[in-house]
């Protein structure tokens, strides 16, 4: 009999992201998410099955404990990235597209014998090992988003660098099966660092700028409430929480703009200390996607509030006189949130 390691990679929030309202686009994210972790590395670790909102890859090579856990972060990256295309590139508002910035990431890795038989035509796994390995998608680890080891596979967990914890759970029909697991939020901060952007004015194709009479702290936390949104952005007529919330990377909000139509975006950093924040936006007129950052320094005894945006690195308009009307469009509009910060904020300021 062939031995092997088995990864199972589990997407989580799968049942209520399902709608019957969003029932087609649920089937359509949920292929791109199990595709795009397929092609991770499709040579090395080899389809076992797809079951639902599960991708099942196995390896019957051995293979270094860093170069496994290296190949889980590789698939939780790509999770991250292909959910950011997702999230950022549909302004559709059924539950499944609603829904998708939740959805998060779980592995069970499991290592031990297998066989192989034809069921139906399909080349399917068969043994013990990889029931247990099934069976320890249900689990009682604690986190939202984890890597669950077995026994077979600590020296996996302890080559991730990250903290390991103890678990154990009983499983029908094979009894208590110890492991460890890996808390993957520390996974997720990473990715979010590596790709944390913040615009200035020397790296901007726009920037707006205003000073305001109020402290950066009473501006900030106004800019960042989205529910008061409308007030102060003059074209603005609904602004939304998709997913998360608005002071964390990988949050998504949408904004409604009579004369721009309905943007998306997706927070890509946000520094509480600095105050400043930056998003990728989607779907803006002739543009398509822009880098937007927000920020709010101390200047005097006031704030000194800016807009800068950025085309996108992947944008290529067809010509200059396209690039350039394009952006006095955006000129003009951030002129007009930045002058509505700060006249609502002077007012509110000056009314305490």
């Amino acid at each position: 009999m062939p031995r092997g390691t088995f990864v199972l990679a589990d997407i989580g929030g799968y049942t209520s992201f399902l709608t019957d309202v969003g029932i087609e686009h649920a089937k359509e994210i949920t292929a791109h998410l199990l595709n795009g972790l397929f092609e991770v590395d499709p040579d090395a670790w080899k389809l076992g099955d797809v079951e639902g909102d599960c991708l099942f890859v196995y390896s019957d090579t051995d293979h270094a404990p860093e170069e496994v856990f290296s190949y889980l972060r590789r698939l939780y990256e790509c999770f991250r990235e292909s959910l950011e295309e997702v999230v950022s590139g549909s302004t559709c508002r059924c539950g499944a597209c609603d829904r998708s910035g939740d959805l998060t990431l779980k592995f069970v890795v499991h290592a031990g014998d297998f066989d192989v038989e034809k069921i139906a035509g399909q080349r399917q796994l068969i043994g013990a090992d990889v029931v247990v390995a099934h069976r320890l998608l249900k689990n009682g680890v604690p986190c939202r988003e984890y890597a669950l080891l077995t026994a077979p596979l600590a020296d996996v967990a302890q080559a991730s660098g990250l903290t390991v914890h103890a678990g154990s759970d009983d499983c029908e029909g094979i009894g208590t099966v110890d492991y460890a697991y890996l808390d993957l939020e520390t996974v997720r901060e990473t990715y979010y660092e590596r790709r944390e952007v913040f615009l200035s004015e020397a790296d901007a194709d726009v920037t707006a700028t205003v000073e305001i009479d109020a402290p950066p702290d009473f501006v900030w936390k106004r800019v960042c409430d989205l529910d008061r949104a409308p007030e102060f952005f003059p074209t603005l007529i609904q602004a939304e929480t998709l997913s998360g919330k608005v002071e964390e990377a990988g949050s998504v909000h949408t904004c409604l703009h009579g004369n721009l139509g309905r943007m998306i975006h997706y927070r890509v950093a946000y520094d509480e200390e600095r105050r400043r924040a930056t998003d990728r936006l989607s779907h803006v007129p002739i543009i398509d996607r822009m880098i937007q950052t927000m920020e709010a320094e101390a200047s005097g005894g006031g704030t000194r509030f800016s807009f800068y945006y950025a085309l996108a690195p992947e944008v290529v308009l067809p010509d200059e006189a396209t690039r350039a009307a394009a952006l006095q469009t955006v000129q003009e509009h951030a002129n007009g949130d930045a002058q509505g910060v700060k006249a609502l904020c002077e007012a509110e300021y000056r009314a305490r």
